[in-house]
């Protein structure tokens, strides 16, 4: 199936997939001012290398964990596959390749990133801090595998009845042990990162022996790979009957109350009355079926908050910076909208694009005001109203453009997400490179 839609979509598309390689290799320049300033102090390589790459490496492991579960937990392959006899333990290895190669452009985009450091002609440094970036994606990989495949044997787990009673919120109490599993995978994999970034500093101020602790994800993920094969056996086929378990019971809970309550609802009676139906129907979309891509705004925003907080000189630059770049991430949430709105709805209430984008940019933008009210309030109390003027400014540029431009790119959500990749990321770079 995936050979035949290559073939169908033809290399082009393909090769759409590796320009944010190329585009994160050029904004690593563009940012060299604020994320690599230590290269003016050679005493400050190996800190600065130790720094980013452990960052990155956990970006990379964070992003594997999540992609892993999906291929495994979430995928469409296991719709296909569940009703016929297949070996667990077979299967896993193909996931383990077919995820590994779909995601080589995250792992490539990572050791571009520090593409500076090798400008300047620390090339030994570059390398160990790609090894530690390639870890952190190949921890978040295997590891991620083994683990969402246990969280199936810790939801049925009586031992962990109450931990995940009392951690579960609003989910159903088998869901949760899913839900937190890609946390897990990150906890478990940060350890190996944080042991294979000081390695690597080590070894750029004279200790060769910290070559073998940035080789410690490497190992990590071998052992972790051990069982994977046995709990795939026990735990792959239940991990159906307990997804068809939370769907049943979210069927049977009464939310009649729940579907009427929408955020940022009170926003469609200030849109204009051309937008406001179609307004209202990416708000509850995006409320309804990506919850987690619109709330995660307000984590992100308290992340970006903790930047401005900071008593250095440069932390308002260093805010928009990070802001900047989770406004990236949320405003890709108009991708999804396209791509998971029915397909007959276009026919039953047709509408002309212009409009649908126009009311998708206004929704995300909303949205994305969880990533910038923080900010700016953190900014304003630590270093006053002039530099929380900036830091709102730059912002709601940066959020205004990536609105628009995750609504064109909309049009055709399976191939809008590289030019709003490529797009995106070197507007961020241009107005983060101009603050620094």
């Amino acid at each position: 199936m995936r050979r035949h839609r290559r073939g169908v979509d033809g290399p082009l598309v393909t090769l759409a997939s590796w320009l944010p390689v190329l585009a994160v290799a050029g904004c690593s320049f563009l940012v060299k001012p604020v994320f690599f300033s230590w290269l003016e102090e050679p005493e400050l390589l190996g800190v600065g290398v130790e720094g980013l790459s452990l960052r990155l490496a956990l970006l990379g492991c964070g992003a594997m964990s999540l992609h892993s579960y999906t291929a495994l937990v979430r995928g469409p392959d296991r719709d296909v596959l569940a009703p016929h006899p297949v070996d667990p333990a077979l299967l896993l290895p193909y996931l383990l390749r077919r995820t590994a190669l779909e995601r080589l452009p995250l792992a490539c985009a990572l050791v571009t990133a520090l593409t500076p450091i090798a400008a300047e002609g620390h090339v030994e440094a570059f390398a160990l801090g790609g090894l530690v970036g390639l870890g952190g994606w190949l921890a978040g990989l295997c590891v991620g595998f083994p683990i969402h495949l246990a969280s199936v044997w810790a939801a049925e787990s009586p031992a962990l009845a109450g931990l995940l009673e009392a951690l579960r919120g609003d989910n159903p109490r088998l869901q949760a042990a899913l839900i937190y599993a890609p946390g897990v995978v990150l906890a478990v994999g940060g350890v190996a990162i944080v042991l294979a970034a000081s390695g690597a500093r080590a070894v750029i101020e004279g200790d060769p022996l910290g070559l073998v602790r940035v080789g410690a994800p490497i190992l990590w993920s071998a052992v972790a790979w051990v069982p994977a094969g046995g709990l795939a056996r026990t735990y792959h086929h239940r991990t159906t009957t307990l997804l068809a378990e939370i769907d049943a019971r979210y069927a049977s809970v009464d939310v009649e109350d729940d579907e009427r309550a929408v955020y940022l609802e009170w926003l469609v009676r200030f849109a204009p009355k051309s937008l406001q139906r179609e307004l209202l129907k990416e708000l509850r979309h995006g409320w309804r079926g990506l919850r987690t891509w619109v709330t995660g705004a307000w984590g992100a925003g308290v992340a970006t908050a903790l930047v401005g907080w900071s008593g250095r000189d440069d932390a308002p630059a260093q805010a928009v910076a990070v802001g900047g770049a989770a406004l990236l991430l949320i405003g890709a949430v108009g991708l999804r909208l396209a791509a998971t709105d029915p397909g007959w709805l276009g026919q039953a209430l047709p509408v002309p694009s212009a409009q649908r984008g126009a009311a998708r940019a206004l929704a995300v933008l909303g949205w994305m005001q969880g990533v910038i009210l923080p900010t700016l309030a953190a900014v304003g109390l630590r270093h006053g109203s002039d530099d929380a003027l900036m830091v709102f400014g730059a912002l709601e540029g940066v959020a205004v453009v990536l609105t628009s431009l995750s609504a064109v790119c909309s049009r055709a959500p399976a191939r809008g997400w590289a030019p709003y990749l490529v797009g995106g990321l070197l507007g961020w770079a241009t107005i983060v490179g101009g603050l620094a």
